[in-house]
This record gives C-alpha cells, sequence and structure tokens, in this order.
C-alpha cells in the first residue's frame, strides 16, 4: 500500500465524516515514532516514493499518480537542459488535479505558502489558503517541535468553525535532520495526538500522515571526493536526486563506464542501478542511480546527521493515522 492511496482514503473520510476532515501532512515523521505517540489513533502503515523525498511524496500523496506520472523524481533533477531544484524553481509539472482542489480544501501551507515555484502551485491549485506566517516565525517554530505544534494548533482552532475540509503543513523535517528524532519531537507528537483526539471528540475526523522518515548519516569524505571526481570527469551535468538516492548524467557513450566507476567507488556504501530498472523518469533523472546502502554515503550535504530519500524500511514506512469521534 502506498502514498498513491492516501487521496481515495481521505475521500472516504470526507464521505463518511460528521463534521468534516481536518489533515495534518507530518513532514519528515517516521512510522516508528509516530506509532510510539500517536497513542489514541488508528495507525496503519503506507510505503513512500522512489525516492523517499518531500517534492516527490507530498505530489503523489496528494495526486495519487507515481513519479513516472508526475515526472518530479527527487529533490534535483533534469529539466530541459540543465538542472532544475523542484522545491525552489519553477520545473515543468503536468497539470493534475488532487485531492484538495477536488473537495476545495481549505489549506494552512505555512512553509509551503511562501514557495513561489511550480511544485508548490501544482500542491496549492485551487484551494482556499490561509495566510503563513512570517518566514522568521516559522524558522524558529521548526526549530522548536512542541512550539510548532502549539501553532500549527492554535492556527486550526481559529479557523475551523468555518470550514469542513482543513489541511495543513507540519514541518518536523528540519529538525530532525539535524537532532534525529529526540525528545522534543516525541513531546511534539504525544501533543499532536492529544490535540487530535481532541478535536475528534468534537466530532471531526483527523488524518496524519508522513511523507518519509529518516536515518542517521555520516558521509566519508573519502566518497565525496570519489563522487565529485565522476561528476567533474565523467558528467554532462551536476549530478541530481534526494539525499540516500542521487544519480549521474554521463557523457555520451560514458554510460556503463560511469557505472562501473560508481560501484567501485562507492563499493558497500551504495547499491548502483539503471534508472529505467527502479522506475525513474527519463530524462529527468541520471541514467545511473546509487542508492545508499550505509551510512557512509555521499549525501549532499556532509554536515545533516539524518537523511532521507532511500528504501530502508525506516525512510519507506509511512504512518497513516485516524482519530475517530
Amino acid at each position: 500500500m502506498s502514498l498513491a492511496e492516501v487521496p481515495s482514503r481521505l475521500e472516504d473520510a470526507l464521505r463518511d465524516a460528521n463534521r468534516g476532515v481536518i489533515v495534518l501532512a507530518v513532514d519528515g515523521l517516521s512510522s516508528d515514532v509516530a506509532k510510539q505517540t500517536w497513542l489514541e489513533a488508528e495507525i496503519s502503515t503506507l510505503t513512500s516514493t522512489m525516492p523517499s523525498t518531500s517534492a516527490t511524496a507530498w505530489l503523489t500523496a496528494l495526486t495519487g499518480v507515481p513519479a513516472d506520472v508526475h515526472r518530479v523524481p527527487g529533490m534535483v533533477y533534469r529539466n530541459g537542459s540543465g538542472l532544475v531544484h523542484a522545491i525552489t524553481g519553477s520545473p515543468r509539472i503536468p497539470v493534475l488535479p488532487t485531492v484538495l482542489e477536488r473537495h476545495g480544501a481549505t489549506v494552512l501551507a505555512r512553509e509551503i505558502d511562501l514557495l513561489n515555484g511550480t511544485w508548490a502551485q501544482a500542491l496549492l491549485r485551487g484551494c482556499n489558503r490561509i495566510p503563513a506566517p512570517a518566514q522568521h516565525k516559522l524558522t524558529a517554530q521548526a526549530e522548536d517541535p512542541p512550539l510548532l505544534v502549539a501553532n500549527v494548533v492554535a492556527d486550526l482552532d481559529k479557523v475551523s468553525a468555518d470550514h469542513s475540509f482543513l489541511w495543513t503543513y507540519v514541518n518536523i523535517d528540519d529538525h530532525v535532520h539535524r537532532h534525529g528524532y529526540d525528545e522534543s519531537v516525541h513531546e511534539a507528537m504525544l501533543r499532536l495526538d492529544a490535540h487530535a483526539s481532541r478535536w475528534a471528540a468534537q466530532g471531526w475526523t483527523v488524518v496524519a500522515h508522513s511523507d518519509h522518515g529518516q536515518v542517521p548519516v555520516a558521509a566519508d569524505p573519502g566518497l565525496v571526493e570519489a563522487w565529485d571526481a565522476i561528476v567533474r570527469e565523467e558528467c554532462v551535468i551536476p549530478s541530481g536526486g534526494a539525499g540516500r538516492v542521487r544519480w549521474l548524467y554521463p557523457k555520451p557513450d560514458r554510460l556503463e563506464a560511469v557505472f562501473d566507476r560508481v560501484a567501485a567507488a562507492l563499493g558497500a556504501a551504495a547499491t548502483v542501478h539503471h534508472a529505467s530498472d527502479l522506475g525513474l523518469p527519463q530524462p529527468e533523472a541520471g541514467p545511473v542511480v546509487a542508492v545508499a546502502a550505509s551510512a557512509a554515503f555521499p549525501v549532499p550535504d556532509p554536515s545533516a546527521r539524518f537523511e532521507h530519500g532511500g528504501v530502508s524500511a525506516e525512510e519507506l514506512d509511512v504512518p497513516y493515522a485516524v482519530w475517530r469521534a
């Protein structure tokens, strides 16, 4: 069962709800932490996308289609003759209806509301958008998960009386990248569980799900250097991908040579694949794909303590929770 099932599940919830549906879109929460902290919910497990990263996963969760249809295979990928950053750039994304647009959702998109690129437009098109707080306030909240939850809850309480389908973004991802699933994340999710139970007691159906989990990383400087050398010497444009899944765009007639060189350079830290074998769209994803097999994998940001994008259960298992009246 994949994230592509989310739209149909939300439509079932909307059909059966007494008062309405509140959706908590929690970025970066692992299934294990959800099961430890969402104590009053019914929780099932869905599977994230390939790669298991936000740009790909949220589009799939709202449109119900995989990356080879919505054409956003990761955070950084080929778009025309060069690379595009899915979140901050303006990639060409097919016009696909989302479950939010079909049912006239009111969204508190927070950080996503401040993005001007086509990715955010694809997610939020046709919705009633509640303006986001200022960027500095969102940054402060992302650094303090309990404070983040308190603000999300306060904002939902302000608007819930006037709407029947609410969707809000809950960004714990930034904190987890730096600190992992520490005590503050657990405390924040326990508080979210309590408020979800309160809303359910008021007649709401409350749904919460994530896009991916995260795992500890410790990029090996030697592997980072080896990856950069391959890009510099063998490729026509810089590498793309998302965290623990990265790909290359080899020069003409160098594909198999690059494949072999990457496999030899990364060794036990990665498995190496042809993009076509992983279902990644071409030419967006590079034809040579490295998937992390250990914490030493050369992630794009070597300073990160936790990352995602890969295919471990910790990254792919996504919680889907429901609190009912």
